[in-house]
């Protein structure tokens, strides 16, 4: 009887734990995505530094080619010409869209109701929140907004790079996150003043796990240079 005791006693000490430790996980990412600074401030980092990254790969790349010529000019075009793969038009369709949503779901998580930036959201333009059509046409206004770059980004990052095909599932994969990023995002103003922190904690998991899974090549490389 008392080996049974135990037993349940242990049991339950490890479902006490168990929440204690999911409680404070939602704790911490809710801290993390109501934090509006901090989340916008991440998301452009995280471009930025892949921006950096990939401009460092290149001169490297550039500076380890140079250094086997022997004495023989090799100009940095001539070098990303050689470098450049094709990467097939369904990963470069697939990447261009998920670039796209990526802006987009940016711009729906934190921007289109009150509740990370009560000064700067889409309530308080009027004349779009009170359009049948204002969701998407907000989102229509980012996607135009980026769609330049998005069409860019894909091209410059991915095309200088040796990607694995897990790398590219990985990648397009993003598309169908990015989605439901968006989604989510859009039942949460649908609801607004209503709150659902597990939607909302599941639209960041999206966003920036796209995000992270975009630059993933560029930083790969990097880290890859510095072994």
């Amino acid at each position: 009887m008392s080996d049974l005791n135990e037993t349940v006693a242990t049991v339950q000490a490890v479902d006490i734990s168990s929440g204690l430790a999911s409680e404070g996980l939602s704790s911490f990412l809710a801290g993390i995505y109501s934090n509006g600074l901090l989340g916008v401030g991440i998301f452009i980092a995280l471009l930025a530094g892949g921006v950096l990254l990939h401009r460092l790969n290149m001169d490297r790349t550039y500076r380890n080619v140079a250094a086997t010529t022997h004495g023989g000019e090799v100009s940095p075009e001539d070098l990303r010409e050689e470098m450049f793969t094709r990467q097939g038009s369904n990963f470069n369709a697939a990447a261009v869209a998920a670039w796209m949503l990526l802006f987009a779901a940016f711009a729906y998580f934190y921007f289109l109701t009150p509740e990370i930036f009560p000064g700067r959201n889409y309530y308080l333009v009027p004349t779009l929140s009170s359009g049948p059509l204002g969701f998407a046409a907000f989102g229509l206004f980012f996607l135009l907004l980026t769609g330049l770059a998005a069409a860019f980004i894909p091209k410059e990052l991915y095309g200088y790079y040796e990607l694995s095909r897990e790398t590219k599932v990985a990648i397009m994969l993003t598309v169908p996150a990015l989605a439901l990023s968006i989604a989510l995002s859009v039942q949460l103003g649908t609801i607004f003043p209503e709150l659902d922190p597990a939607a909302r904690g599941l639209a960041f998991l999206a966003l920036f796990g796209s995000e992270v899974a975009l630059l993933w090549p560029v930083y790969a490389e990097a880290l890859g240079g510095i072994r």
